[in-house]
């Protein structure tokens, strides 16, 4: 019986098993979920390329990043079949490997060109980089860089609130603000898909 719980100690999950995501979970996925219910999962495309399909329960929709930050293509999913028809792409004047990653204190601007619905139209983007901070989401702490990013010309007057973490190579929107009000998103936790 002496040899019993050391046997037993070996067979119980241990914190490595329970341990936070980390940027090599990107290539089976990273899940991350709201207060309201919906999930959002990550997913490595290239080396500076992230998928990420974020699921309302009613709505899907699925959005390249570049860096994990910036957005390369946007399109709403029915029963995961891409519907073309609501897919925004975003051009940039360099891929996706040239893309900075952000800096504390720092900003970046950059001109783009947005092609939807047949129509394509220039926009200019500044991303403004906020000082270094912590976030916990659920039992697993990062560092993580706040983001405020806006648009012109904006009709609607967007500014979304972006937080990015250096560890994951990701980046999540807890806030939209715009000419008609303001929509927040609170992300309660995240795991690693195995």
């Amino acid at each position: 019986m002496k040899f019993v719980a050391p046997l037993l100690a070996l067979m119980l999950p241990t914190a490595a098993s329970a341990a936070c995501p980390t940027a090599g979970d990107l290539e089976t996925g990273i899940l991350f979920r709201t207060r309201a219910g919906d999930t959002e999962l990550f997913r490595r495309v290239s080396a500076d390329v992230v998928l990420s399909v974020y699921d309302s329960g009613n709505a899907q929709s699925r959005v390249l990043l570049g860096q994990g930050l910036y957005m390369l293509d946007n399109v709403g999913l029915a029963e995961g079949e891409l519907l073309p028809e609501t897919q925004v792409r975003f051009s940039y004047p360099m891929p996706a490997a040239e893309m900075p990653r952000p800096t504390p204190g720092g900003d970046w601007e950059v001109d783009v060109t947005v092609e939807e619905g047949g129509r394509i139209e220039p926009e200019h983007q500044n991303y403004a980089f906020g000082a270094v901070t912590e976030v916990t989401l659920g039992e697993c702490t990062f560092d993580m860089i706040p983001i405020t990013q806006t648009y012109s010309p904006d009709a609607y007057e967007v500014t979304d609130l972006v937080n990015w973490l250096p560890t994951l190579g990701v980046s999540y929107l807890v806030q939209s603000s715009h000419a008609h009000g303001e929509d927040r998103y609170i992300y309660t936790s995240v795991e690693a898909v195995r």
